[in-house]
């Protein structure tokens, strides 16, 4: 719909008829008194102005366009008037203020309330809708962070693959963009939400603080939502029997290209299809044209013992890899020491592994079981065996929190293990310990606890 389209849709909302403004005083007037009713939020009296000043005075100020926005928000909160011609003058405040206003707003921001309005409400075509989209994800990726907006983005990539617009390797194409800009927001807020838990430990977190872990807590519930829905959108289309096909087609041809390879390899590596002959023949065409910490990484994956996997991994990451491998090295090396029962050293490795992605919460869970696991061998006392527990619970606390896929399996832990540790009676009746005092866990876990 044309902008001249909208403003004629929006004057004929209006029901009475205004004298066309004959000087900038009359403008200025006008303003002041339709400016003072939005900023008391009397937006019922403001609407009756707000037609006047579209029509007669449009380029006077940009309060009009901005008190004009919440204006028809309300209108829309509260079903006042018709619904569409509610929609269509929101949808004109917005035009307005990115096209003339930009500089005095987050056009960013607008931008992608605009693409979404329209989305919601059928506007324009479903090409156009697309494209608002698109241009704000690939243009201003940063702020690209409202999660329905990421959703609806992927929602219309899928549309536009379906319908044959794009092929499977474009569809891929912007999957890997939108998944790696959705784990970076889960990694950043995550990272948030350790630091403060760790402060919570301590005893020093202030009531901004906790504010800001409800807050953290809920973004990356929301993104873990949106992660969800994208990869189950995507479902059997990347999985290993379509993949691996998608690129033995084209290797020949492309063996040559290293751009090409070390996209081929990335997929293959995030979906686990390193068993496959591809992966290693690409590994190893990789390694011939480049060698890096990528072809490392996969060299490792393919080696036959523990140490050339640990050699090639570790060069890896000296040769440099993305946080992604980072993170994946580290744990696979912990999930190693840990079947070894090498716990320290697993330990250290799956707090390397988060602090190279703090929104993958595998590392913390895998620390909390072998917590629970050690209790018996850990603890001095009875009461200090049973006391270990509580650390366990912590970690598996963590691991929920910053990773929501892991949220039901790790509050399940969290209740399992609080209630094998020490209860409000054993606490009572304990000689040597009571409720404040820290007790200190030796052994490989070497960390302190506050009894309850």
């Amino acid at each position: 719909m044309t902008k001249n389209s909208l403003l004629i849709a929006v004057l004929a909302m209006f029901s009475i008829a205004f004298a066309k403004a004959q000087d900038a005083d009359d403008c200025t007037v006008m303003l002041q008194i339709f400016a003072e009713n939005a900023k008391n939020k009397m937006y019922d009296e403001a609407y009756k102005q707000l037609g006047q000043l579209v029509q007669n005075c449009p380029d006077k100020s940009a309060a009009i366009y901005q008190y004009g926005e919440r204006i028809y928000e309300h209108r829309i909160r509260e079903n006042i008037g018709v619904e569409s011609e509610n929609i269509q003058g929101l949808v004109l405040m917005l035009r307005k203020e990115i096209s003339d206003y930009s500089d005095l707003i987050d056009a960013s921001r607008k931008k992608l309330e605009l693409a979404r309005i329209m989305h919601e409400n059928d506007l324009g075509t479903e090409a156009e809708r697309f494209q608002m989209f698109d241009d704000a994800f690939k243009n201003d990726t940063k702020n690209f962070t409202d999660p329905k907006a990421i959703i609806i983005y992927f929602k219309l990539v899928e549309q536009r693959y379906e319908a044959g617009t794009i092929n499977l390797q474009q569809f891929f194409d912007i999957y890997d963009e939108l998944t790696l800009h959705i784990e970076s927001l889960l990694n950043e807020r995550g990272e948030i939400l350790t630091d403060l838990m760790d402060k919570e430990v301590t005893g020093t977190l202030t009531d901004e603080d906790k504010a800001q872990m409800e807050a953290q807590e809920i973004n990356i519930k929301n993104y873990g939502i949106v992660m969800g829905s994208v990869n189950a959108t995507l479902g059997a289309l990347a999985d290993c029997d379509k993949l691996i096909p998608l690129y033995e087609a084209e290797f020949e041809n492309k063996k040559g290209d290293e751009s090409w390879l070390s996209n081929v390899l990335r997929r293959l590596q995030v979906k686990e299809c390193t068993d496959a002959p591809l992966y290693i023949t690409s590994v190893k065409a990789l390694h011939d044209l480049n060698p890096s910490g990528k072809t490392a990484y996969g060299l490792g994956n393919i080696a036959t013992s523990q140490s050339e996997k640990f050699k090639y991994w570790d060069q890896a990451i000296e040769l440099g890899v993305s946080q992604e491998l980072v993170s994946l090295i580290h744990y696979k090396k912990g999930l190693a020491y840990k079947k070894q029962g090498q716990y320290g050293s697993a330990k250290r490795e799956f707090i390397a592994s988060n602090a190279a992605k703090p929104s993958f919460g595998n590392p913390f869970y895998q620390i909390a079981t072998m917590i629970a696991s050690s209790a018996n061998s850990c603890g001095t006392t009875t009461f200090e065996k049973r006391a270990v527990y509580w650390i366990a619970a912590r970690w598996a606390q963590k691991a929920g929190a910053v990773d929501p896929s892991l949220r039901s399996t790790a509050q399940q832990a969290v209740a399992n293990y609080n209630g094998t540790a020490p209860q409000k009676q054993d606490i009572f009746l304990a000689k040597e310990y009571e409720s404040g005092q820290t007790i200190t866990i030796g052994c490989w876990i070497g960390e302190s606890v506050r009894i309850p």
